[in-house]
């Protein structure tokens, strides 16, 4: 939309006339009043003001229009006014160009097509500005925001880290409490026990189990034998020292010992996939362990890994003797792929019998009524 404001009716009619051929839309007034309430009403790209009016002069008009929309290009159209006026004027930006009279029809649309293409720029490059302005905002908000999230990130790990160095040293007290109780129990079953949780540990490290599966397995190595305190010390000295006939009830009460075990751990609150691996750690590879005859995948993969190395230390052999008992028995009592891990550990491994002789109720024993029951199948 182009403004004219001319108050000779003979020229504005001129005016106007032109522009509307040179496909414009024009609004045209003599009242510079009209026009300056037509700037508060209507959205407009170019104004065209002639200088000598009787209510406003044109660089007044123009002057005024500029604080309403301060993009619109204004024109000034004059005949008497002096060179240093109008470079004045252009210079404090109240008209981008003045056309003098009589001016020429193509030249006053070529100011006018340009005058357009100067408001078309400004309007795009105030709606780019306000766009980056908004796109800015945004960003400092969302940065703001990911601050937020990343300090409560962090207080959220440290206070994970806190609760999680809690429940480390609450786990290790279960261990050293386990250890007590296996202890006053039997010396050597709490050696034997030791043991067992450090071959496994070194185990664990070569074979490059993932973290979780090795924290399991030293959970489940350390309680595996808790359950020998729901008998007697008598019956379990028994067992441990003459062995027991596989159709007794003696090893119908031996066969219990995981079970004991299973629930203990869980009463010490460690999980529940480290009461089943503790409930497993008798099964065979070939589904002829107990309590619940579980075959090779069905059983827990930390039983898995402590079966062979619990057998290894209860045997009271000697270390070669031990191992080719466990080679023999790889695939049937004990998962293949954990016996090869284990056969890289077992010689560096204290030999069984060191803790079988050690001066205290021999627990050997037991494991003899385990191969008893073990050849049963």
């Amino acid at each position: 939309m182009i403004l004219v404001v001319d108050d000779d009716l003979m020229v504005l009619g001129a005016l106007e006339t032109t522009l509307l051929r040179g496909n414009h839309r024009v609004f045209a007034t003599e009242d510079p009043f009209v026009g300056l309430q037509f700037l508060r009403d209507a959205r407009v790209s170019v104004i065209i003001a002639d200088q000598r009016m009787d209510a406003m002069t044109g660089l007044e008009l123009l002057d005024r229009a500029r604080q309403l929309q301060p993009n619109a290009t204004r024109i000034l159209i004059t005949g008497l006014l002096s060179v240093k006026t109008l470079i004045d004027a252009v210079n404090r930006g109240e008209i981008y160009r003045f056309i003098g009279k009589p001016w020429s029809t193509p030249e006053l649309l070529a100011t006018v097509l340009n005058a357009v293409q100067r408001f078309q720029l400004l309007e795009e490059n105030a709606a780019l500005l306000a766009t980056t302005c908004k796109l800015n905002a945004d960003l400092l908000a969302a940065n703001r925001l990911l601050e937020a999230r990343v300090a409560e990130l962090a207080d959220q790990r440290a206070a994970l880290e806190t609760s999680l160095g809690g429940f480390e040293a609450s786990r290790a007290g279960l261990f050293d409490f386990c250890d007590g109780i296996l202890s006053a129990f039997d010396p050597l079953l709490a050696a034997r026990t030791r043991l067992t949780v450090e071959i496994c540990e070194k185990v664990a490290q070569s074979a490059g189990l993932h973290a979780e599966l090795r924290q399991t397995l030293v959970a489940s190595a350390w309680f595996h034998d808790i359950g020998w305190i729901a008998y007697s010390q008598d019956f379990a000295r028994k067992c441990f020292r003459s062995g027991v006939n596989p159709r007794s009830d003696d090893a119908a009460l031996l066969r219990l010992h995981p079970l004991h075990s299973e629930r203990l751990t869980l009463s010490a609150r460690l999980g529940a996939e480290i009461g089943l691996a503790v409930r497993a750690h008798h099964e065979c590879f070939d589904g002829g362990g107990f309590p619940d005859r579980l075959v090779g995948q069905q059983i827990p993969e930390a039983a898995r890994w402590l079966t062979p190395v619990a057998y290894f230390v209860a045997s009271g052999l000697n270390r070669e003797a031990a191992v080719n008992e466990i080679e023999h028995l790889s695939g049937i009592a004990f998962d293949p792929l954990v016996v090869s891990h284990f056969l890289k550990i077992a010689f560096q491994s204290p030999s069984p019998e060191m803790i079988a002789h050690q001066p205290a109720p021999a627990p050997d024993a037991e494991h003899t009524a385990l191969r008893r029951l073990y050849s049963k199948k």
